[in-house]
């Protein structure tokens, strides 16, 4: 199937809604997150990482308001 023009604009009104993370690692790192994610059962590194940046976030926030009482 062929690439058209109606496609082009529908893929780039949808990542208008989005905000993209990059970055870098070194190539041992990467491979010690790829085997964490494969030995946790993740079938993309996406999830992975989307999952272990929620997991920050909530333990950051639960720290924030356990300090605040």
């Amino acid at each position: 199937m062929a690439y058209d023009e109606k496609q082009k604009k529908r893929i780039m009104k949808y990542l208008e809604k989005l905000k993209e993370i990059r970055f870098r690692v070194k190539p041992e790192e990467y491979e010690k997150y790829e085997e964490a994610a494969r030995s946790a059962g993740y079938s993309s590194m996406r999830q992975f990482y989307l999952d272990a940046l929620d997991e920050k976030v909530k333990k950051i926030s639960q720290t924030n308001l356990s300090e605040r009482k």
